[in-house]
């Protein structure tokens, strides 16, 4: 899920890699309040409404018949989403867009010690 998070996020969130002071502050805006993640309408926030975040999790999980959204041993986990998959997803996207978080690319590991307890489910979903 990383993998395919840091393949999509310069195209799909229109990451300016040619001007270090612009994507800094683009990946700023991006992390500050999980705002690749959510929109404002109505004075309210509606999660995941971010077509990058829906096209991350079709290329993901549904694509092609080996995707694991189309598995019979696993489209249980993935048909319908669960929050927790929805997690995940966050959790990918939000450590591709902290590896340019300083404007030069360097790798964050997307393990369980670095994001353990950034997006919790019940938090994602209010």
């Amino acid at each position: 899920m990383a993998d395919g998070a840091r393949r999509t996020i310069v195209q799909s969130y229109w990451l300016d890699l040619g001007v270090d002071s612009e994507l800094q502050i683009q990946v700023k805006k991006l992390l500050f309040d999980n705002a690749y993640l959510s929109k404002v309408i109505d004075d309210k926030k509606a999660w995941f409404t971010q077509m990058e975040v829906h096209d991350l999790i079709y290329h993901q999980l549904f694509f092609t018949a080996n995707s694991l959204g189309q598995q019979p041993t696993t489209s249980q986990f993935f048909q319908p989403l669960t929050p927790q998959t929805l997690a995940l997803v966050a959790t990918a996207i939000h450590c591709a867009l902290s590896e340019y978080a300083t404007a030069k690319k360097v790798t964050v590991m997307f393990s369980q010690n670095e994001y353990r307890g950034k997006f919790c489910p019940s938090t994602l979903i209010d």
